[in-house]
């Protein structure tokens, strides 16, 4: 398990594509952050890092299947797959080694974007005029919405052999994960009856709970129940492949 948590990251920090796509966020990001209109943070009127947490899960939504399109489908497509599950290490191992370099990349991806708060912590007017406790309980979210994306490819990489099909699939589920029910619950037959329920089943509505600081439990057995489902459909997929 070990031994492909290690291969997994380094094939991805060894791929100039994979690596050049991160600087590209990074890129993407700070321009949103400190120079395009209506997201600016020095056009606002008080330190504020909800510009970030707001855009991140968007390109997020695109960037995580794409980085875990051959999580598994690469295995299938190489035929490494068959050797692996000739080797002692059960599917679930795979599975888990899987999420956990999956994880782990877009930690390291993520953790350059504290810069971003050090400049506005800097910037405040007094300095340190920022809602530590709303920044904290977004990194929390955009760490557990991370989780489900990567849970989410992981699955479709494990159910189709072709990459390109894997990466739309994932980005379908993701949308509709996190917008979909939202979108749902705007239909008039929902609206002021069950509207408040359908959203409170999508990803959106307990990532801007966590938002605002509010770190209930609810949230954080809702998100781990979602990532275990679609791990679970990542197992029962590899096992059919070994039957």
């Amino acid at each position: 398990m070990t031994a492909i948590l290690i291969k997994d990251i380094n094939q991805f920090f060894g791929n100039l594509v994979s690596v050049s796509s991160l600087l590209v966020f990074y890129v993407l990001m700070g321009l949103i952050l400190w120079v395009f209109p209506d997201y600016s943070i020095l056009d606002g009127y008080y330190s504020s890092m909800n510009s970030f947490f707001t855009v991140a899960p968007m390109i997020l939504l695109f960037l995580i299947p794409a980085l875990n399109r051959d999580a598994i489908a690469e295995e299938l497509d190489t035929g490494t797959l068959d050797l692996l599950l000739t080797r002692p290490i059960t599917s679930l191992q795979i599975v888990l080694s899987k999420f956990l370099s999956g994880i782990i990349i877009i930690s390291i991806a993520l953790f350059p974007s504290i810069m971003y708060v050090l400049s506005v912590y800097w910037l405040g007017n007094p300095v340190g005029n920022l809602d530590m406790g709303g920044v904290i309980g977004s990194y929390i979210g955009l760490f557990l919405l991370c989780s489900v994306f990567t849970s989410v490819s992981i699955f479709s990489s494990s159910l189709l052999k072709n990459s390109i099909s894997s990466v739309l699939v994932s980005i379908l589920l993701c949308f509709l994960l996190y917008w979909g029910l939202y979108l749902i619950s705007s239909l008039p037959v929902l609206y002021g009856k069950w509207d408040y329920w359908v959203q409170w089943m999508g990803l959106d509505f307990h990532y801007a709970e966590l938002g605002k600081g509010l770190v209930g439990l609810h949230s954080i057995v809702y998100f781990f129940s979602i990532v275990t489902v679609f791990l679970f459909g990542s197992f029962l997929n590899i096992e059919r492949l070994k039957r």
